[in-house]
């Protein structure tokens, strides 16, 4: 796996929590002054969209992070949440092709993402004890 900065991994291991699918990022360190990344990802419902910001917020918050900002509007299947250097996009799929991202910025270094590389290892323990 690559490093990444823990920006990238809070943001792509609570995506992968929450069940975001086709999760990309796009490196901008070269490319734009604003941010140096973007983490995209696609939800199958508002629902999903708006716990994924929640939970966002949270982390970044709790990571001591500057605070995290969001742009979204239920009816416009998309999210932009700015949490400094980087920023997330959560699109409705249909929305997403829409919008294409990637293609929009085509000069940056896309990765896919693999779940493996970023979900929260379990903890393995052994109980002693009797049943009862």
């Amino acid at each position: 796996m690559k490093r990444f900065p823990a920006s990238v991994k809070i943001g792509a291991q609570i995506l992968f929590e929450f069940s975001a699918e086709n999760v990309e990022l796009l490196d901008l360190r070269k490319i734009s002054g604003i941010v140096d990344w973007y983490l995209v990802g696609t939800c199958e419902s508002s629902a999903q969209m708006s716990a994924i910001l929640t939970e966002l917020q949270k982390a970044y918050k709790q990571a001591g992070g500057e605070p995290a900002r969001v742009e979204y509007k239920e009816l416009t299947r998309w999210a932009v949440l700015d949490a400094g250097d980087i920023m997330v996009h959560l699109f409705e799929q249909s929305r997403r092709e829409e919008i294409a991202l990637d293609e929009l910025w085509n000069k940056a270094k896309k990765s896919v993402l693999a779940e493996e590389d970023f979900a929260k290892k379990k903890k393995t323990t052994v109980e002693t004890g009797e049943f009862v």
